[in-house]
């Protein structure tokens, strides 16, 4: 597979030490990794879309300014469309999560009745509030920054650190192994806890083979329309994983179940973007549906017999 890497250009990223006590302003626009991968120039934004497009009304406004900045076609992860303003295609990464993950995200999520209604009251939270936490009393902390511009005066890097992400290859190598119920099921722990969620759900997500299908896509969409630019505006992590991704020789690759998973991602990403019609959405929905639905039925059952055995005792 040829690629053609290009140095990433960042804006002017600091150290965690000097973004905790210093006084930088804040960015006006997401930052952007820069590559051109098989001919196409690409713009790849990470974004904190949290349930909602983003912690606070705030951010979201600012990646709205971002998009509208863009260059070249530009294209959004799933579900982008609705929460922001200006992209003009979705890359449907969601063929990467097989029905049997999108199932356990739902059970992850929503097995116990409290954590589903602290999701709940998470996602309407994210929809009322005006502004972030960070720097709020002149106190800026890591915990505060899940939902704040301050995040992207970090590095693509150093803010996968902060948020308990693998580097780029084993994080792709544990997706690989998780596909086969091999890996490990720990998910990473964000320090603001306007992210508890995540890592109950991102076992399950396929992060690393979205990103390769976000990519392959989005890349073939544009040779096909003989378009040169593109700009990306997909979950933070998959920026960093597509930084890695796009100068990776994949066929030099030890791992055989990596070399197998990886390049059926790419062939159906790359056929799926050469298809004039959208994946039927039914399988996954049904999993989503039936994951969402069984715990209730679970609690329901149990409430039941605890009635029944009430009035027989």
């Amino acid at each position: 597979m040829l690629r053609d890497l290009h140095p990433a250009q960042h804006t002017q990223y600091v150290s965690v030490n000097d973004l905790l006590g210093g006084e930088q302003p804040l960015p006006e626009h997401l930052d952007a990794v820069n590559f051109t991968y098989l001919g196409v120039q690409c713009h790849v934004y990470g974004v904190l879309h949290g349930l909602k497009g983003g912690t606070n009304l705030q951010y979201r406004a600012f990646v709205n300014r971002t998009i509208r900045a863009a260059a070249g076609l530009r294209f959004g992860e799933t579900q982008f469309k609705r929460l922001f303003d200006g992209i003009d295609v979705e890359m449907d990464d969601w063929l990467e999560i097989p029905p049997r993950d999108a199932f356990m995200t739902q059970i992850a999520a929503s097995l116990m009745p409290w954590r589903f209604v602290r999701i709940v009251r998470q996602s309407r939270r994210e929809g009322r509030t005006p502004t972030d936490r960070f720097g709020a009393g002149g106190v800026r902390r890591l915990q505060d920054i899940g939902g704040s511009p301050a995040f992207h005066l970090l590095s693509p890097d150093e803010r996968r650190r902060i948020a308990g992400f693998l580097p780029p290859h084993a994080y792709l190598v544990e997706n690989c192994r998780r596909r086969r119920r091999r890996g490990q099921f720990a998910g990473p722990v964000f320090p603001d806890r306007d992210w508890f969620w995540l890592a109950r759900i991102e076992p399950y997500i396929n992060i690393p083979l979205r990103s390769i299908h976000m990519l392959e896509y989005a890349v073939e969409r544009a040779r096909l329309a003989n378009v040169d630019e593109v700009s990306l505006f997909v979950g933070e992590i998959h920026n960093s994983d597509l930084t890695w991704y796009s100068g990776w020789n994949l066929q030099t690759d030890p791992d055989e179940l990596v070399r197998d998973t990886v390049s059926a991602t790419i062939d159906r990403a790359r056929e799926y973007a050469a298809s004039s019609q959208r994946a039927s959405r039914v399988p996954f929905l049904a999993a989503t549906l039936l994951g969402a639905f069984a715990p209730l039925m679970i609690w329901l059952t149990v409430g039941v017999a605890a009635v029944r055995l009430h009035h027989y005792l």
